[in-house]
């Protein structure tokens, strides 16, 4: 096991998310300057809903570290281990969401579920691109959004934890945990 968790880079997962953690707390109020589609219109997205990008990217690429071929058929339940360590950050993520209460903590939560949903899915595609989706629907969100409008695409930008915001990072990581597992569940038919 413990040679799973340092293939898999648990130990930069969490120091990972003690830093986001301690950025939101530290500074989650700073604004990153976003340009508007006006020149004369210059808005801003909090620090705390874009540090979340980093701890997600850490966090999928220690959960996609290994050999893929070599995971395939080793007898412990590899899949099992990645989904829960997966699980367990963003668990854990929102726990210190709710017991501390930090600006825009639920928010940084959010978008951390999220954004790790979103690379998750993207993986299932290809696996180099699970950071960078996660990062371009940021900047999509960042620049065509309109933060405090509540509306459920551009969840990435709302600061505030409304219940309409969490529909799609919950569904995204929800599909991306469950996706892998879906072939080996299913039946296989036999070739006569």
């Amino acid at each position: 096991m413990r040679t799973w968790l340092r293939v898999h880079r648990a130990a930069q997962v969490c120091v990972a998310l003690a830093l986001t953690a301690g950025l939101v707390a530290a500074a989650g109020d700073v604004l990153v300057p976003v340009p508007r589609p006006t020149l004369d219109d210059l808005a801003g997205v909090p620090v705390a809903l874009v540090a979340p990008l980093v701890a997600s990217s850490v966090l999928v690429r220690g959960a996609l570290a290994g050999g893929g071929s070599l995971e395939a058929v080793a007898v412990r339940p590899v899949l099992a281990y990645r989904t829960g360590l997966v699980a367990l950050t963003c668990a854990l993520s929102l726990v210190m969401a709710v017991v501390e209460t930090v600006p825009y903590g639920a928010a940084a939560a959010r978008n951390l579920v999220g954004f790790t949903g979103l690379a998750a899915l993207a993986a299932l595609w290809r696996r180099d691109a699970a950071t960078a989706a996660p990062a371009a629907y940021l900047v999509a969100a960042m620049l065509l959004g309109r933060p405090g409008a509540g509306s459920w695409w551009d969840w990435p930008v709302e600061p505030s934890p409304h219940p309409a915001t969490w529909v799609v990072p919950a569904a995204c990581l929800g599909l991306g945990l469950a996706a892998p597992a879906l072939p080996r569940l299913m039946p296989r038919r036999h070739r006569r």
